[in-house]
């Protein structure tokens, strides 16, 4: 049987309905379908484009996204055997304005995604159907994220709201418990906006402090800083009830971000324990618990179809960066690559440094080699990370094992070969 040729089908999804656009052979518009958001009504757009092919052909879906609008469709591709190609947004934009198509509806959108993948253009990779425990990684270390960044921003608008307030709370000779202490938290649940604090009782307050650990050398000068803490503040009653009620709710949503946090880290713990792969890469120095499961989740369905060059470059380690017009003098990250994998691979670096005898030794030299550039620690971390990929990818991808013994002796052949040249 001679080679399959390929035949494709651009998907614009929505909400509520999806619009398919097939492709000719010359990469032309052949026939255009719209079905609703329906397992059903997918399956029978799929039913009526399979018979439109001819015994050599294969069918090819290009999507925006694989996940929410796109989910169904990427799995009704994947149990019909067709390869799903993945557009990036932007490149689609891009190629709208050099097709001359300026409108944007849904029937171009579907067109123009096939004729991005058709032309074999920038801006479009292969998807692979992860596993399910993969899936289950990536959505909850991705809420894990959400989690961590919605504590942030709540801690945030706390430090503003105590600016007003008490900005004593937040200099550096501040005596009494931290901001962002659980100590502080039980300190305003048990006076909002520190009404009332300067009539409390030693005692109670002694109490809130034994129940933090706090050390009893250091609970009386914390004590008297915060029975102090009242004179400071010049805010009137009436708004200072208000504030409270703000700082009551902020305190709230820190508690419910951080019982949902060590929730879903529970469950990923449970997930990497019985992943052999997450294992494996546990072993090296510097990957925890949420980096390999991030690793796993993110990186490991995208390694299975690319070089170890390719995967890097989606982890955003390789010098690709975008500039156009003003902003040819900033750096930015290309589009195309993927930030949590880039997250996980810059921590897992800081602490491998800590751990990694060999890693530091990288770290130094290429920070030595840095000198000069604008920010040679994010520089030199980032060239350790590249390194650090091409061992990762090893270990996912060919079922290698972390062997510190290895890698220092191929370390030092290459130095003794730099030497002799």
């Amino acid at each position: 049987m001679g080679e399959k040729v390929e035949r494709y089908v651009g998907f614009d999804t929505a909400q509520e309905r999806h619009e398919a656009v097939l492709l000719s052979s010359d990469g032309a518009e052949e026939i255009r379908v719209k079905c609703k958001n329906r397992r059903q009504a997918i399956e029978d757009v799929f039913g009526k484009l399979l018979v439109r092919l001819a015994p050599n052909e294969r069918l090819v879906v290009v999507l925006e996204a694989p996940r929410a609008h796109g989910r169904l469709v990427f799995a009704v591709a994947a149990i019909f055997g067709c390869t799903v190609i993945q557009v990036n947004t932007v490149a689609l934009n891009h190629f709208r304005d050099c097709e001359g198509q300026p409108k944007k509806d849904d029937h171009w959108d579907a067109f123009l995604a096939g004729r991005m993948a058709f032309v074999n253009m920038k801006g479009c990779r292969v998807v692979s159907d992860p596993k399910p425990e993969e899936r289950m990684l990536c959505r909850l270390t991705r809420t894990r994220a959400k989690q961590l960044q919605q504590r942030v921003a709540a801690i945030n608008q706390l430090r503003a709201i105590m600016l007003e307030l008490a900005p004593i709370v937040l200099d550096g000779e501040w005596d009494g418990p931290d901001l962002d202490s659980v100590a502080m938290r039980k300190v305003l649940k048990k006076y909002p906006g520190f009404v009332g604090l300067k009539r409390a009782r030693k005692s109670t307050l002694e109490g809130i402090l034994s129940s933090c650990r706090y050390r009893r050398d250091t609970r009386e000068k914390t004590i008297l800083a915060l029975l102090r803490l009242e004179d400071e503040i010049m805010i009137p009653d009436d708004e200072r009830s208000v504030v409270s009620t703000e700082i009551e709710l902020l305190i709230e949503q820190v508690k419910f971000n951080e019982l949902a946090i060590s929730k879903l880290e529970n469950q990923i713990q449970l997930l990497v324990n019985q992943n052999p792969i997450c294992i494996r890469l546990m072993e090296m120095p510097g990957v925890g618990l949420i980096t390999a499961a991030v690793l796993v989740g993110e990186l490991l369905p995208v390694m299975r179809n690319v070089t170890e060059a390719s995967s890097a470059t989606y982890s955003g380690l390789t010098p690709l960066s975008r500039k156009s017009g003003k902003s040819l003098n900033r750096s930015r990250l290309g589009r195309g690559s993927n930030k949590h994998i880039l997250s996980a691979f810059f921590m897992s670096c800081v602490q491998a440094l800590q751990w990694s005898a060999l890693d530091r030794a990288y770290y130094d030299k290429k920070r030595a080699d840095y000198q000069g550039h604008p920010r040679p620690h994010t520089a030199a971390i980032l060239a350790l990370a590249r390194q650090r990929h091409k061992v990762i990818y090893n270990i996912m991808v060919n079922g290698a094992r972390y062997d510190k013994e290895l890698l220092i002796a191929s370390h030092l052949e290459r130095q003794k070969r730099a030497a002799v040249a």
